[in-house]
């Protein structure tokens, strides 16, 4: 398992400019390029947990499929532990691989149906032969199953006869058993009931508390990002617009797409608690096909100037804060961080 006693100094993993583009049909303009990432830029610290949030089509999901290396950047470096794993080839790329895992948004289509959960488990093993050895692989599963909740008489039942929070504790298992140091969760918890959330979410925190693992969190549900996550990367049509600790970005958003963002999330409270009022963005998000000039979404914002259509705005840091960033010529003051104009 990873070494919780003494981390090393740096982010465990850096990504600099990352640039992804898909071929297309050409588009009423002529372009024939969907450009999904867009000088992407963040770190994840060791035992850290980083949330990468936006709307459906920002990108997150392509950007987490560069960080595992199922798809190559067109542009931009990415350095892991110090080491570019792009760079790697044979052994050494094979043993990079264990390092990132994944838990996928279903449960259920994640798993085999043919393959009781032992042999789930133990599946990446047949690849990674020398990790575990064969004579200590049935009491490792034992011991992974009752490390997600699960008994250890589980180990021959099949996909089909647990309850969806179950399966996803038996892909978490399985993600475990490599011995990973990031585990990239693509909304592990949105197809499970809320309760059940709740467990999946109080697991994760758990097992990141005994391993010292560190996860990148892709959601929509700002609520559970609240709760699990260390810092925040907000993410608008292929780009990072706004980074920050959790608290910072939710008391104090700069950037107005976060501000937006939040203002539509539902209040704890009810309706009697306080509030955010509510910012409602007019039109349509622009097509990565044919994005906008100057700042991507200038389109949707009320704060919009001349400026913003003709220069890309700088990603900049906040007073006070050089960890809170925002690419934005005109950022939100903390005062006007809660009173956007809803018009729009």
């Amino acid at each position: 398992m990873p070494d919780t006693t003494a981390q090393p100094a740096g982010p465990l993993l850096r990504a600099s400019g990352l640039t992804k583009s898909f071929k297309v049909p050409r588009s009423a303009s002529g372009s024939t390029s969907l450009r999904a990432l867009d000088g992407v830029d963040l770190t994840l610290g060791h035992g850290e947990t980083l949330a990468l949030v936006g709307e459906s089509g920002c990108g997150k999901s392509t950007l987490a499929r560069v960080l595992l290396m199922l798809e190559r950047p067109d542009r931009g470096t990415l350095s892991f532990d110090g080491t570019d794993p792009f760079s790697l080839r044979g052994r050494q790329l094979l043993a990079w691989r264990r390092r990132v895992q994944m838990v996928f948004q279903d449960p259920f289509a994640s798993l085999n149906p043919r393959l009781n959960a032992a042999e789930l488990i133990s599946e990446p093993w047949r690849t990674h032969r020398d990790l575990v050895p064969r004579q200590d692989r049935a009491a490792r599963v034992r011991r992974l199953l009752e490390m997600v909740g699960l008994r250890a008489t589980d180990a021959h039942r099949y996909p089909q006869e647990f309850s969806g929070g179950q399966r996803q504790r038996i892909g978490i298992a399985r993600a475990l058993a490599l011995d990973p140091d990031v585990i990239v969760c693509d909304e592990p918890v949105s197809a499970l009931d809320l309760s059940v959330q709740a467990q999946v979410l109080n697991l994760l925190a758990e097992l990141q508390a005994d391993l010292g693992v560190s996860y990148v969190f892709i959601s929509h549900d700002l609520s559970v990002v609240r709760h699990v996550a260390d810092r925040v990367a907000v993410m608008y049509l292929g780009g990072v617009v706004e980074t920050g600790t959790t608290e910072e970005i939710f008391a104090h958003p700069r950037h107005p797409y976060t501000a937006a963002l939040l203002s539509s999330a539902p209040s704890p409270f009810g309706a009697d608690g306080p509030s955010r009022e509510r910012i409602l963005l007019t039109g349509e998000v622009p097509s990565p096909v044919d994005p906008p000039s100057g700042c991507r979404f200038r389109t949707r914002c009320w704060r919009a100037e001349d400026l913003c259509a003709r220069v890309a705005p700088p990603v900049e840091a906040g007073p006070g804060d050089p960890a809170h960033t925002a690419a934005c010529h005109f950022p939100l003051e903390a005062a006007a961080a809660g009173s956007g104009a809803s018009g729009g």
